[in-house]
């Protein structure tokens, strides 16, 4: 059945959709019913959606050929994998398409696995200067990329593990999504429920249809430490499994490198691998964390940066040091470069001096995307 573009006018923010929509590659996206509130997500949205010209339903996306689920660069799909799962968990807390809550989730995880073997640099870069919508989608997403990446090279999972695993990194908080996106300072109550989030959102997983143990498991683990510190069960190292430590070891840093509702500052990558080699020794697996470093590169793509010379750039290619391929996206007198050009950091007028914001850098979105296309 033959697609073709979507129009402003089948997206109504607030407004049940009324088709399904799907990329140009036949892949769903967007379930008939959803509801989009985010003006940016649907923009995004009517860039790549398409519909079925007579509304007869596309074959499901499980039986859409992978070299057409592929054809969209890994930059673009995984930022806008984001549209689908925001969708996903306002479904899931309005109660709709419940019955395809953990197909839908199962199709996204491929997606991503995918993604991340064919291009993992784009996708890392993706999820770093994916700034739009709500936190605990941007933070699910993150996490989902960042398991899969790191299960992938740490190789002691098979590759229908590594699928369970990133669908429970798509999930892990599904418990608690209205908490995560909250600015206040928590009463004791809400920090009652956060403790025990693991356990409610294993419940959630559970009335969705999820029976995949180690996806279960994997949630409920998470935050476990070696050390017996972690929640909701105080488990230790015998007791908490190779999944789970990938889980909780993507979770931390994921949370330390991104912006949150309470804390707008993140921490600069290489910090952040610091603390979590040296402050977190004893309550994530070090051999993990080592792994992690070298997955991610110590300043990883997508990473906005400040030479010595004043330029502003954006890290292409990661490295284990700390002098990245980098492409320059201002010159020192703050003019945007177009197209970028690329620096070598290694050199002395070229060296990394910190890192930058993003929203100092929003003009330059465009030129970014360019890069990985």
């Amino acid at each position: 059945m033959a697609l073709k573009q979507i129009s402003s006018a089948d997206v109504l923010l607030g407004k049940p959709l009324e088709q399904a929509v799907y990329n140009a590659g036949g892949q769903l996206l967007l379930n008939k019913g959803s509801v989009l509130t985010d003006g940016d997500a649907k923009q995004k949205l009517l860039d790549i959606g398409h519909k079925t010209s007579s509304g007869t339903p596309q074959a499901s996306a499980a039986s859409t050929p992978r070299a057409e689920q592929m054809r969209e660069p890994v930059f673009a799909l995984v930022q806008h994998a984001a549209i689908t799962l925001n969708a996903m968990m306002l479904d899931q807390q309005a109660g709709l398409h419940r019955e395809q809550f953990a197909p839908r989730i199962r199709s996204l995880g491929n997606r991503l696995q995918q993604a991340c073997l064919r291009d993992p640099e784009a996708a890392i870069a993706a999820i770093h200067l994916y700034h739009e919508g709500e936190y605990s989608v941007r933070h699910h997403l993150s996490v989902g990329v960042v398991t899969a990446l790191l299960a992938d090279a740490d190789g002691r999972l098979d590759k229908t593990q590594q699928h369970s695993l990133i669908c429970a990194a798509l999930t892990h908080d599904v418990g608690i999504l209205s908490l995560t996106n909250q600015e206040a300072e928590l009463t004791e109550e809400k920090r009652r429920q956060i403790n025990q989030h693991p356990i409610s959102s294993c419940i959630t997983l559970k009335s969705l249809g999820i029976t995949d143990p180690l996806w279960l498991e994997a949630v409920l683990r998470h935050h476990e430490r070696l050390d017996g510190s972690g929640y909701p069960h105080g488990l230790t190292a015998d007791s908490i499994g190779l999944p789970s430590g990938i889980l909780a070891a993507a979770d931390v840093y994921c949370a330390m490198t991104r912006p949150r509702p309470y804390r707008p500052k993140a921490y600069f990558p290489m910090a952040a691998m610091r603390d979590l080699y040296v402050g977190q020794s004893k309550q994530l697996d070090n051999g993990l964390i080592q792994k992690l470093i070298k997955v991610m590169g110590l300043i990883p793509p997508g990473t906005l940066v400040k030479l010595k010379n004043g330029e502003i750039a954006v890290v292409k290619k990661r490295t284990t040091k700390n002098t990245p391929q980098v492409y320059c996206l201002y010159n020192r007198h703050g003019m945007p470069m177009t197209p970028p050009e690329i620096r070598n950091t290694a050199l002395s007028d070229y060296a990394i001096q910190g890192r930058v914001d993003y929203d100092d850098c929003r003009k330059a979105e465009a030129a970014m995307r360019s890069i990985w296309s």
